[in-house]
């Protein structure tokens, strides 16, 4: 597997994935201080309620959030992904991983020749998840929490189950706010030695600007006094 490239070599990475791919939510991310970003395209994202169109109809946006120079993540569809004649034109843009879930990831896309970052579900089989650690590649995106929970409080269940999934696959995990999580609680998900980046989404950035701003601010400080 090519490593992911541009990603920092430490524990304690803040993603931030961005409700809609525009250069200012971008910047705002990049200067409160962002380590990676994280864009879609053919998805509906239900936790922002945004759908995200093509990759020739989000290109203009993705361009823009590529010009602020963060390593940034693509999401290259769900139920429909990127078309194969299309992995060219994701190569060219100079992403840093593609990232979807393990189900729906189809083999043609590590075509693109681009790092390719995995995702499971809450309801991914554990015989999946030992399977992982006899593939290529380091990173896993572990989205544990059912639907049901998103939004709400963070629970110890939480963390036993990315326990679970950092110990059967091996990996290093990316751990995405389904939760309302608090900036005091990431000491807590850090207590789990295979989680080594947190990526804030719409549940707690919320959708605009200030927002994004905000969320990515008071993460990166909780995050720096984890990992001086």
């Amino acid at each position: 597997g090519v490593p992911v490239s541009g990603l920092p070599d430490r524990r304690g990475l803040l993603v931030v994935s961005l409700p809609r791919n525009d250069g200012s939510l971008a910047r705002a991310a990049r200067e409160a201080g962002a380590d990676a970003l994280k864009t879609h395209v053919l998805v509906h994202h239900r936790a922002s309620g945004t759908r995200f169109g093509s990759l020739q109809e989000e290109r203009r946006g993705l361009e823009d959030v590529l010009a602020t120079g963060l390593p940034t993540g693509l999401v290259p569809g769900e139920e429909e992904l990127v078309p194969p004649e299309e992995l060219g034109t994701l190569g060219a843009l100079g992403f840093a991983f593609l990232d979807t879930y393990v189900d729906r990831l189809a083999l043609y896309l590590y075509g693109a020749g681009i790092p390719v970052v995995p995702a499971c579900r809450h309801d991914t089989p554990p015989d999946v998840l030992e399977g992982l650690a006899a593939l290529p590649g380091e990173w896993l995106e572990a989205a544990v929490v059912p639907p049901e929970g998103y939004g709400r409080p963070a629970t110890l269940a939480d963390l036993a189950g990315l326990a679970a999934v950092a110990r059967r696959s091996r990996r290093r995990l990316i751990v995405p706010t389904q939760r309302a999580v608090r900036p005091e609680e990431v000491g807590w998900y850090f207590e789990v030695e295979g989680v080594w980046a947190l990526m804030i989404g719409a549940v707690v950035t919320g959708l605009d600007e200030r927002g994004v701003a905000r969320a990515t601010e008071v993460f990166r400080r909780a995050l720096d006094r984890l990992f001086r």
